[in-house]
């Protein structure tokens, strides 16, 4: 048994007067302002053939001027300024590895005031935490909503303040030391699906919630009353800010539902095993499009891989293709299985939910992957073409399912 050490975020919201809300906004706008600068730094740099300036000189540079030219900076904490610049820096590095790896690049944007999300982040030094609130630097004591949410007595390594539909978050990074739970060497497979949002190898189904198309009525309602509204005028900042919460609190379902299920796989199984899904490809059947993005298959895979990493479990990724139409009994391939077909029934009798069968097929196709590896053969398989990895199921007919 041993003691895994990890940086473990909580966030919660945080109860701010109008005051305090200010000084917020003037912290978030001061880090937007030290991006902007640092990455118009850099890109002066690139167009003169100069040699790159790594963040901590640019850092010392900026201090210097900061007491000549921009001494309202002073009013704020040093920390928003470092941060700020290390953002920056991961995101100019970021660029250039994307290049190298022949992905789509993404340069840096410069941060607009009107629409990028205003946040920040401070080191964890002077950030104090009790049960009820918690202590920013030059900022004093401030209620959290959520009572004894946030670990006291550990360590604190940073905080990050943000700002959604008109109120304000704090996420604090504490070190923890997670401790290595007894489970039971069982091999799971998970099938990631629309009609039921996961399928477990031993015949547990998690439900699907749903929250864009429940909220689909309200939102369209909400779009309509917010297109009616006259531009720049204040009942249409009014409509906007209802129709963000509407949207944000669907987001919030989905992340609880997520986080339910897989916090619960995580503690529980000791080898989970995951399709390694093309999820951009498949959301170009504009058919299945908006389904797959409420189903968040992709939140779904990250949030799993860092909760295995903190319970000790191992995660396998496997080849996707023709889990759905393969007999998890005999072995042979359905191809007329269509979308609509939520019972899978072979030749050989086998009669069993597709979902289900699909889970089971992945379990078996990483115990095959470990046989492979201890032969000494190649243990992944390479990814399929678009249409394999697809799984069948998005060229299909379109049902209700």
């Amino acid at each position: 048994m041993y003691n895994m050490i990890i940086n473990k975020a909580y966030k919660t919201e945080l109860q701010v007067n109008n005051k305090l809300a200010t000084y917020f906004e003037g912290c978030a706008g001061y880090a937007r302002f030290v991006y902007n600068w640092a990455l118009n730094y850099w890109v002066k740099e690139y167009e003169r053939g100069d040699k790159r300036t790594g963040w901590m000189k640019l850092n010392t540079e900026l201090t210097k001027l900061k007491e000549a030219e921009f001494k309202w900076m002073y009013d704020y904490s040093n920390w928003i300024r470092t941060y700020s610049i290390r953002n920056c820096d991961q995101a100019y590095h970021n660029f250039f590895r994307r290049v190298k790896q022949g992905k789509k690049p993404g340069f840096p944007k410069f941060k607009s005031k009107k629409r990028s999300r205003k946040t920040f982040t401070i080191n964890g030094e002077g950030v104090k935490v009790t049960e009820t609130k918690i202590r920013l630097p030059r900022v004093g004591w401030v209620n959290i909503k959520e009572h004894g949410y946030i670990p006291t007595n550990k360590k604190i390594v940073s905080a990050t303040i943000s700002e959604s539909c008109g109120r304000w978050y704090i996420s604090v990074v504490i070190e923890e030391e997670m401790p290595e739970a007894a489970k039971p060497e069982k091999v799971i497979g998970v099938d990631l699906g629309i009609k039921t949002l996961a399928v477990t190898s031993d015949g547990v189904f998690y439900e699907n919630p749903k929250t864009l198309y429940k909220a689909e009525k309200r939102l369209k309602r909400l779009d309509r009353r917010l297109s009616r509204k006259q531009k720049g005028s204040k009942n249409r900042e009014k409509a906007k800010l209802v129709r963000a919460k509407a949207y944000q609190k669907v987001a919030r379902i989905r992340n609880h539902v997520l986080n339910e299920i897989t916090t619960e796989l995580a503690k529980s199984k000791s080898i989970l095993v995951l399709e390694d899904l093309n999820v951009a490809g498949m959301q170009k059947n504009h058919h299945l499009a908006r389904s797959i993005s409420d189903a968040s298959w992709s939140m779904f895979r990250s949030m799993l891989e860092y909760k295995c990493q903190w319970y000790g479990n191992e995660l396998v990724i496997v080849n996707p293709a023709y889990t759905s139409q393969t007999c998890s009994n005999c072995g042979a391939i359905k191809s007329d299985l269509t979308l609509k077909d939520r019972t899978y029934k072979c030749e050989c009798g086998l009669e069993i939910d597709r979902d289900l069968n699909a889970a089971i097929n992945i379990k078996n196709r990483a115990k095959h992957a470990q046989i492979n590896n201890a032969c000494g053969e190649e243990g992944k398989t390479s990814r399929v073409p678009l249409a394999a990895s697809l799984k069948q199921e998005a060229g299909c007919e379109v049902s209700n399912a």
